[in-house]
């Protein structure tokens, strides 16, 4: 049985050597748990199960792999061009996400970057056509 969930309903725990938010009763890493922010995570939970309850799937690790990077592709200012390079490195072997790092990122990244650092064996797939467009947009030469 899943139920909804409020801020209150968080407790706070230290993972990785991070202070984090997390659902006691959840065992799953989800949408909303763990969480820097207990009000953010329980709206982003609460979507995830009413989501599951009305039977909408989750994308698969791919698919939201492809949507990050198009993200990198069309989003302006140096957040997006750092992401899409700190990925075609990854991609290459070069960089690996780490939640640990994730706080030292501006806000717009920092979810990107903690999915990416569940999915590494996801950026290893990634179609050559994509990986040689974030390498574009890392130099600077595709212009959003």
């Amino acid at each position: 049985m899943h139920r909804l969930v409020k801020p209150s309903d968080y407790v706070l725990q230290t993972v990785m050597d991070k202070a984090v938010y997390i659902l006691p009763w959840e065992r799953r890493h989800c949408p909303g748990n763990p969480t820097d922010e207990p009000e953010k995570g329980a709206l982003l939970y609460n979507k995830y199960i009413r989501n599951f309850v009305h039977g909408l799937t989750q994308r698969t690790p791919g698919e939201r792999l492809n949507e990050i990077a198009q993200s990198c592709l069309t989003l302006t200012g140096e957040p997006a061009k750092a992401l899409a390079d700190d990925l075609s490195a990854a991609y290459l072997g070069r960089y690996s996400f780490a939640l640990a790092d994730i706080s030292k990122y501006d806000a717009d990244s920092k979810e990107f970057r903690g999915e990416l650092a569940i999915c590494s064996d996801e950026i290893k797939k990634l179609p050559a056509n994509i990986v040689m467009a974030l390498r574009a947009r890392a130099a600077g030469l595709l212009l959003r």
